[in-house]
C-alpha cells in the first residue's frame, strides 16, 4: 500500500519528476481513489492506483486528454479485475467420518466466509512491459530497419550537403544576372555605341 507521499517518491524514482499539486490534480482529473483511509485522514493506495498514475502521466504526455485517459485506465481496472483469481478455501477432510487434525484448526465456517484474492497486477504489468520492451529492440536489431535508419541518416547528410550547394548556385546565378543587368542597361548601350563611334 501506498499514500501519496511515498507515490511521489516512487514516481520521481522512476524519472516521472512530478510535485504534489500534480500529483492532487492527477487523482482527481483521472477518478483515482483510495482503497483505506485511516483515522487521521490519510489515504492509502494500492498497485493498480500507482499504475494508473503512470499510465497517466505516460497519456497525457501523448496528448491524450482527460477523458480519454479515464477511458483507458477504466479499461486497465477491468483488465486487472480479470486476473484476479479468488484462492480456494480450505475445507475440512473427513476420514471415517472424523475429521483430520491438521484440517480441524481451520474452522468450514470461518474458511468458507474468507476469500483471498491475488493481486498480480504490478507484477505482471511489469513483466509485460519487461517482454515487449525486449520483443521491439529484438525485433529491431534482427531485421534490416537499423539498417535502413543509418542509410536514412546518410541520405539526409547527402541531401544537407546537397541544399548548400543549391544555395551557393542560386546566389552565384543571382550575381551574374545583376552583372547582365548592367551590361544590358541603358548606360552600357551608351558606351559600346561610343565605343563603336555610332549613334
Amino acid at each position: 500500500m501506498y499514500n501519496r507521499e511515498t507515490i511521489l517518491k516512487n514516481l520521481n524514482s522512476e524519472n516521472y519528476y512530478i510535485d504534489n499539486h500534480s500529483l492532487d490534480l492527477f487523482f482527481t482529473d483521472w477518478k483515482i481513489e483510495s482503497i483505506y483511509e485511516d483515522e487521521g485522514g490519510l489515504e492509502f493506495y494500492d498497485d493498480l492506483a500507482l499504475e494508473k498514475i503512470k499510465k497517466g502521466i505516460s497519456l497525457k504526455a501523448q496528448g491524450y486528454s482527460d477523458e480519454q485517459i479515464i477511458t483507458k485506465l477504466s479499461r486497465m481496472e477491468a483488465r486487472v479485475e480479470k486476473t484476479k483469481e479468488p484462492v480456494k478455501t480450505i475445507q475440512p477432510v473427513l476420514v471415517n467420518s472424523a475429521p483430520v487434525e491438521a484440517a480441524t484448526a481451520i474452522q468450514p465456517e470461518v474458511a468458507a466466509q474468507k476469500s483471498f484474492t491475488l493481486d498480480v497486477s504490478s507484477q505482471t504489468l511489469q513483466m509485460l512491459a519487461e517482454a515487449v520492451a525486449k520483443k521491439i529492440s529484438d525485433d529491431i536489431t534482427n531485421s534490416d530497419m537499423a539498417s535502413k535508419l543509418i542509410e536514412a541518416g546518410g541520405y539526409k547528410k547527402d541531401n544537407e550537403i546537397l541544399a548548400k550547394q543549391v544555395k551557393e548556385l542560386l546566389e552565384h546565378n543571382k550575381e551574374l544576372s545583376q552583372r547582365i543587368e548592367i551590361l544590358e542597361s541603358q548606360e552600357s548601350k551608351s558606351f559600346w555605341t561610343r565605343f563603336w563611334g555610332r549613334k
